[in-house]
Protein backbone atom coordinates (compact mmCIF):
# COMPACT_ATOMS: atom_id res chain seq x y z
CA UNK A 1 0.00 0.00 0.00
CA UNK A 2 2.82 2.34 0.90
CA UNK A 3 4.35 1.64 -2.51
CA UNK A 4 1.16 2.50 -4.44
CA UNK A 5 0.56 5.58 -2.29
CA UNK A 6 4.03 6.84 -3.10
CA UNK A 7 3.60 6.14 -6.81
CA UNK A 8 0.40 8.19 -6.79
CA UNK A 9 2.35 11.27 -5.61
CA UNK A 10 4.83 10.84 -8.46
CA UNK A 11 2.28 10.19 -11.21
CA UNK A 12 1.50 13.75 -12.42
CA UNK A 13 5.15 14.20 -13.44
CA UNK A 14 5.03 11.33 -15.90
CA UNK A 15 1.66 12.04 -17.55
CA UNK A 16 1.58 12.80 -21.30
CA UNK A 17 0.99 16.58 -20.94
CA UNK A 18 3.92 17.02 -18.59
CA UNK A 19 6.17 14.81 -20.74
CA UNK A 20 5.30 16.84 -23.86
CA UNK A 21 6.32 20.11 -22.18
CA UNK A 22 9.51 18.46 -20.96
CA UNK A 23 10.22 17.17 -24.47
CA UNK A 24 10.47 20.74 -25.79
CA UNK A 25 13.25 21.47 -23.28
CA UNK A 26 14.97 18.15 -24.03
CA UNK A 27 14.95 18.85 -27.79
CA UNK A 28 16.78 22.14 -27.21
CA UNK A 29 19.23 20.57 -24.74
CA UNK A 30 20.16 17.73 -27.13
CA UNK A 31 20.79 20.33 -29.85
CA UNK A 32 23.10 22.28 -27.53
CA UNK A 33 25.05 19.19 -26.45
CA UNK A 34 25.54 18.10 -30.08
CA UNK A 35 26.55 21.65 -31.09
CA UNK A 36 29.39 21.40 -28.59
CA UNK A 37 30.83 18.18 -30.04
CA UNK A 38 30.09 18.94 -33.73
CA UNK A 39 33.30 20.90 -34.53
CA UNK A 40 35.53 18.44 -32.65
CA UNK A 41 35.08 15.40 -34.92
CA UNK A 42 35.64 13.10 -31.93
CA UNK A 43 34.66 12.84 -28.27
CA UNK A 44 33.91 10.56 -25.34
CA UNK A 45 30.16 10.37 -25.92
CA UNK A 46 29.53 9.46 -22.27
CA UNK A 47 31.00 12.55 -20.65
CA UNK A 48 29.93 14.97 -23.40
CA UNK A 49 26.37 13.82 -24.08
CA UNK A 50 25.05 10.59 -22.49
CA UNK A 51 25.91 11.73 -18.98
CA UNK A 52 24.64 15.26 -19.42
CA UNK A 53 21.19 14.76 -20.94
CA UNK A 54 19.54 12.58 -18.25
CA UNK A 55 20.98 14.84 -15.51
CA UNK A 56 19.38 17.84 -17.23
CA UNK A 57 16.01 16.11 -17.67
CA UNK A 58 15.97 14.67 -14.17
CA UNK A 59 16.92 18.03 -12.65
CA UNK A 60 14.07 19.69 -14.54
CA UNK A 61 11.57 17.14 -13.16
CA UNK A 62 12.97 17.20 -9.63
CA UNK A 63 13.47 20.96 -9.46
CA UNK A 64 17.23 20.91 -8.84
CA UNK A 65 18.85 24.34 -9.29
CA UNK A 66 21.17 24.76 -12.28
CA UNK A 67 24.20 25.43 -10.05
CA UNK A 68 23.89 22.03 -8.34
CA UNK A 69 23.41 19.83 -11.39
CA UNK A 70 27.03 18.93 -12.09
CA UNK A 71 27.29 17.47 -8.58
CA UNK A 72 24.89 14.77 -9.74
CA UNK A 73 27.30 13.78 -12.53
CA UNK A 74 30.09 13.18 -10.02
CA UNK A 75 27.87 11.27 -7.60
CA UNK A 76 26.69 9.00 -10.40
CA UNK A 77 30.23 8.05 -11.38
CA UNK A 78 31.03 7.17 -7.78
CA UNK A 79 27.79 5.27 -7.22
CA UNK A 80 28.55 3.05 -10.19
CA UNK A 81 31.86 2.13 -8.58
CA UNK A 82 30.24 1.46 -5.19
CA UNK A 83 30.27 -2.30 -5.64
CA UNK A 84 33.89 -2.26 -6.73
CA UNK A 85 34.94 -0.34 -3.62
CA UNK A 86 32.86 -2.57 -1.32
CA UNK A 87 34.34 -5.77 -2.77
CA UNK A 88 37.86 -4.38 -2.60
CA UNK A 89 37.41 -3.40 1.05
CA UNK A 90 36.25 -6.94 1.90
CA UNK A 91 39.23 -8.38 -0.01
CA UNK A 92 41.60 -6.13 1.91
CA UNK A 93 40.16 -7.28 5.22
CA UNK A 94 40.57 -10.93 4.19
CA UNK A 95 43.79 -10.87 2.19
CA UNK A 96 45.51 -7.63 3.11
CA UNK A 97 46.46 -4.97 0.60
CA UNK A 98 47.52 -6.21 -2.87
CA UNK A 99 48.82 -4.49 -6.00
CA UNK A 100 45.32 -4.03 -7.36
CA UNK A 101 43.85 -2.52 -4.18
CA UNK A 102 42.35 0.93 -4.66
CA UNK A 103 44.18 3.80 -3.03
CA UNK A 104 42.80 4.37 0.53
CA UNK A 105 42.39 8.04 -0.45
CA UNK A 106 40.01 6.92 -3.21
CA UNK A 107 37.90 4.99 -0.71
CA UNK A 108 37.90 7.99 1.61
CA UNK A 109 36.77 10.18 -1.30
CA UNK A 110 34.06 7.66 -2.23
CA UNK A 111 32.65 7.60 1.31
CA UNK A 112 32.60 11.38 1.56
CA UNK A 113 30.86 11.59 -1.84
CA UNK A 114 28.07 9.29 -0.63
CA UNK A 115 27.66 11.38 2.54
CA UNK A 116 27.58 14.55 0.46
CA UNK A 117 24.91 13.10 -1.82
CA UNK A 118 22.60 12.19 1.07
CA UNK A 119 23.25 15.50 2.84
CA UNK A 120 22.29 17.35 -0.30
CA UNK A 121 19.12 15.25 -0.63
CA UNK A 122 18.17 16.06 2.99
CA UNK A 123 18.89 19.75 2.45
CA UNK A 124 16.90 20.11 -0.77
CA UNK A 125 13.92 18.04 0.44
CA UNK A 126 13.74 20.17 3.59
CA UNK A 127 13.82 23.30 1.43
CA UNK A 128 10.95 21.96 -0.73
CA UNK A 129 8.97 21.06 2.38
CA UNK A 130 9.17 24.69 3.52
CA UNK A 131 8.72 26.29 0.09
CA UNK A 132 7.06 23.79 -2.26
CA UNK A 133 7.23 24.38 -6.02
CA UNK A 134 5.69 22.51 -8.93
CA UNK A 135 8.29 19.77 -9.07
CA UNK A 136 8.73 16.15 -8.08
CA UNK A 137 10.94 16.79 -5.04
CA UNK A 138 8.25 19.09 -3.61
CA UNK A 139 5.65 16.36 -4.19
CA UNK A 140 7.82 13.80 -2.36
CA UNK A 141 8.80 16.16 0.47
CA UNK A 142 5.16 16.99 1.15
CA UNK A 143 3.64 13.58 0.42
CA UNK A 144 1.40 12.22 3.14
CA UNK A 145 0.72 8.52 3.46
CA UNK A 146 -2.23 7.90 5.77
CA UNK A 147 -1.92 11.47 7.04
CA UNK A 148 1.79 11.19 7.94
CA UNK A 149 4.71 12.86 6.16
CA UNK A 150 7.42 10.48 4.96
CA UNK A 151 10.16 9.59 7.45
CA UNK A 152 13.76 10.60 6.78
CA UNK A 153 14.56 6.99 5.87
CA UNK A 154 11.93 7.04 3.10
CA UNK A 155 13.04 10.47 1.90
CA UNK A 156 16.65 9.21 1.70
CA UNK A 157 15.50 6.09 -0.14
CA UNK A 158 13.40 8.07 -2.63
CA UNK A 159 16.28 10.43 -3.25
CA UNK A 160 18.78 7.63 -3.95
CA UNK A 161 16.32 5.67 -6.11
CA UNK A 162 15.35 8.63 -8.28
CA UNK A 163 18.90 9.91 -8.76
CA UNK A 164 20.14 6.44 -9.70
CA UNK A 165 17.17 5.11 -11.66
CA UNK A 166 16.42 8.34 -13.47
CA UNK A 167 19.90 8.88 -14.58
CA UNK A 168 22.00 5.89 -14.99
CA UNK A 169 19.67 3.72 -17.06
CA UNK A 170 18.95 6.30 -19.78
CA UNK A 171 22.58 7.30 -19.92
CA UNK A 172 23.82 3.74 -20.45
CA UNK A 173 21.11 2.96 -23.01
CA UNK A 174 22.12 6.03 -25.05
CA UNK A 175 25.74 4.90 -25.14
CA UNK A 176 24.86 1.22 -25.56
CA UNK A 177 22.72 1.89 -28.64
CA UNK A 178 25.61 3.68 -30.34
CA UNK A 179 27.82 0.64 -29.72
CA UNK A 180 25.12 -1.70 -31.10
CA UNK A 181 24.80 0.39 -34.28
CA UNK A 182 28.58 0.47 -34.71
CA UNK A 183 28.78 -3.32 -34.33
CA UNK A 184 25.83 -3.92 -36.70
CA UNK A 185 26.46 -1.71 -39.71
CA UNK A 186 23.59 -3.21 -41.73
CA UNK A 187 21.15 -2.20 -38.97
CA UNK A 188 22.70 1.26 -38.77
CA UNK A 189 22.21 1.77 -42.51
CA UNK A 190 18.64 0.50 -42.30
CA UNK A 191 17.82 2.95 -39.52
CA UNK A 192 19.48 5.97 -41.14
CA UNK A 193 17.56 5.28 -44.39
CA UNK A 194 14.27 4.65 -42.55
CA UNK A 195 13.84 7.04 -39.59
CA UNK A 196 10.34 5.56 -39.04
CA UNK A 197 12.05 2.53 -37.51
CA UNK A 198 13.32 4.69 -34.63
CA UNK A 199 10.73 3.68 -31.96
CA UNK A 200 11.30 -0.03 -32.67
CA UNK A 201 15.08 0.47 -32.75
CA UNK A 202 14.83 2.06 -29.28
CA UNK A 203 12.91 -0.92 -27.89
CA UNK A 204 15.38 -3.36 -29.44
CA UNK A 205 18.25 -1.31 -27.98
CA UNK A 206 16.71 -1.34 -24.50
CA UNK A 207 16.18 -5.12 -24.87
CA UNK A 208 19.79 -5.76 -25.90
CA UNK A 209 21.45 -3.36 -23.46
CA UNK A 210 19.22 -4.31 -20.48
CA UNK A 211 20.59 -1.35 -18.49
CA UNK A 212 19.46 -2.79 -15.12
CA UNK A 213 21.15 -6.13 -14.66
CA UNK A 214 19.16 -7.49 -11.73
CA UNK A 215 16.67 -6.72 -8.98
CA UNK A 216 15.63 -8.87 -6.03
CA UNK A 217 12.16 -9.84 -4.90
CA UNK A 218 10.78 -12.05 -2.10
CA UNK A 219 8.25 -14.77 -2.90
CA UNK A 220 5.10 -14.69 -0.77
CA UNK A 221 3.94 -18.25 -1.36
CA UNK A 222 5.20 -21.55 -2.71
CA UNK A 223 5.19 -21.81 -6.49
CA UNK A 224 6.98 -23.57 -9.34
CA UNK A 225 8.53 -22.03 -12.46
CA UNK A 226 9.91 -24.25 -15.22
CA UNK A 227 10.24 -27.17 -12.82
CA UNK A 228 12.04 -25.07 -10.19
CA UNK A 229 10.24 -25.08 -6.84
CA UNK A 230 10.29 -21.77 -4.97
CA UNK A 231 9.31 -21.72 -1.30
CA UNK A 232 7.54 -18.91 0.53
CA UNK A 233 9.75 -15.94 1.55
CA UNK A 234 12.67 -16.98 -0.60
CA UNK A 235 14.91 -14.32 -2.09
CA UNK A 236 14.76 -14.32 -5.88
CA UNK A 237 17.14 -12.52 -8.23
CA UNK A 238 15.55 -11.30 -11.45
CA UNK A 239 18.11 -11.24 -14.28
CA UNK A 240 16.78 -8.81 -16.88
CA UNK A 241 19.31 -9.72 -19.56
CA UNK A 242 18.16 -13.35 -19.39
CA UNK A 243 14.47 -12.40 -19.59
CA UNK A 244 15.18 -10.10 -22.53
CA UNK A 245 16.94 -12.94 -24.36
CA UNK A 246 14.37 -15.62 -23.57
CA UNK A 247 14.35 -17.87 -26.66
CA UNK A 248 10.69 -18.76 -25.99
CA UNK A 249 9.76 -15.11 -26.53
CA UNK A 250 12.43 -13.77 -28.91
CA UNK A 251 13.60 -15.58 -32.07
CA UNK A 252 17.38 -15.56 -32.44
CA UNK A 253 17.56 -13.60 -29.16
CA UNK A 254 21.23 -12.61 -29.37
CA UNK A 255 20.74 -10.86 -32.69
CA UNK A 256 20.27 -7.08 -32.71
CA UNK A 257 17.37 -6.67 -35.12
CA UNK A 258 15.61 -3.30 -35.34
CA UNK A 259 12.77 -4.90 -37.34
CA UNK A 260 12.02 -7.39 -34.54
CA UNK A 261 8.21 -7.52 -34.35
CA UNK A 262 7.99 -8.01 -30.59
CA UNK A 263 10.95 -5.88 -29.48
CA UNK A 264 8.60 -4.05 -27.11
CA UNK A 265 8.02 -7.26 -25.14
CA UNK A 266 11.28 -6.75 -23.23
CA UNK A 267 11.05 -6.42 -19.45
CA UNK A 268 13.74 -3.75 -18.95
CA UNK A 269 11.18 -1.33 -17.47
CA UNK A 270 9.62 -3.98 -15.22
CA UNK A 271 5.99 -5.03 -15.53
CA UNK A 272 2.58 -4.55 -13.89
CA UNK A 273 2.46 -2.47 -10.75
CA UNK A 274 6.27 -2.31 -10.74
CA UNK A 275 6.53 -0.78 -14.23
CA UNK A 276 9.12 1.99 -14.16
CA UNK A 277 7.39 5.33 -13.59
CA UNK A 278 9.97 7.11 -15.69
CA UNK A 279 9.43 4.94 -18.78
CA UNK A 280 7.74 7.66 -20.90
CA UNK A 281 10.46 10.16 -19.96
CA UNK A 282 13.24 7.66 -20.74
CA UNK A 283 11.78 6.77 -24.16
CA UNK A 284 11.26 10.45 -24.96
CA UNK A 285 14.91 11.28 -24.19
CA UNK A 286 16.20 8.34 -26.21
CA UNK A 287 14.04 9.38 -29.18
CA UNK A 288 15.27 12.98 -29.05
CA UNK A 289 18.91 11.96 -28.74
CA UNK A 290 18.99 9.35 -31.51
CA UNK A 291 16.90 11.31 -34.00
CA UNK A 292 19.16 14.36 -33.73
CA UNK A 293 22.44 12.45 -33.39
CA UNK A 294 21.87 10.19 -36.40
CA UNK A 295 20.70 13.09 -38.56
CA UNK A 296 23.84 15.10 -37.75
CA UNK A 297 26.53 12.41 -37.50
CA UNK A 298 25.45 9.52 -39.75
CA UNK A 299 29.09 8.53 -40.40
CA UNK A 300 30.00 8.12 -36.71
CA UNK A 301 32.15 5.18 -35.67
CA UNK A 302 33.85 3.94 -32.54
CA UNK A 303 37.26 5.47 -31.98
CA UNK A 304 38.96 3.02 -29.63
CA UNK A 305 37.72 0.73 -26.88
CA UNK A 306 34.73 1.45 -24.71
CA UNK A 307 35.11 1.16 -20.93
CA UNK A 308 32.52 -0.51 -18.69
CA UNK A 309 32.62 -0.23 -14.88
CA UNK A 310 32.93 -3.43 -12.78
CA UNK A 311 29.30 -3.48 -11.62
CA UNK A 312 26.77 -6.33 -11.67
CA UNK A 313 23.75 -4.16 -10.83
CA UNK A 314 23.78 -1.75 -13.76
CA UNK A 315 25.47 -1.93 -17.15
CA UNK A 316 27.67 1.11 -16.50
CA UNK A 317 29.42 2.44 -19.61
CA UNK A 318 32.06 4.94 -18.56
CA UNK A 319 33.78 5.71 -21.85
CA UNK A 320 32.50 5.56 -25.41
CA UNK A 321 35.06 7.15 -27.75
CA UNK A 322 33.57 8.03 -31.14
CA UNK A 323 34.66 9.96 -34.24
CA UNK A 324 32.70 11.59 -37.07
CA UNK A 325 33.07 14.24 -39.76
CA UNK A 326 33.35 17.57 -37.94
CA UNK A 327 30.55 20.08 -38.61
CA UNK A 328 30.96 23.79 -38.15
Amino acid sequence: EMHLGLRKEHMPFFKPGYVEDLQKKVTVKVGQLLDQIAPLGECNLVSEVSQQLPIFTLSEILGIPEADRQKLVTWMEFLELAQYFAVEQIKQQNEGITDSSPDPAMIELFNSMVDEMFDYGKHILLKKRKNPENDLLSAIANAKIEGEELTQEFLDGSWLLIVFAGNDTTRNTMSGGIKLLHDNQDQKELLINNPDYLPNFINETVRCVSPVIHMRRTSLEETEINGQRIGPYEKIALWYGAANRDPEIFDDPDRFNILRENADKHLAFGIGRHTCLGKPVALMQLKEFYSQFLARFPDFEMNGEWKVAPNNFVHAIQEMPIKFTPKS
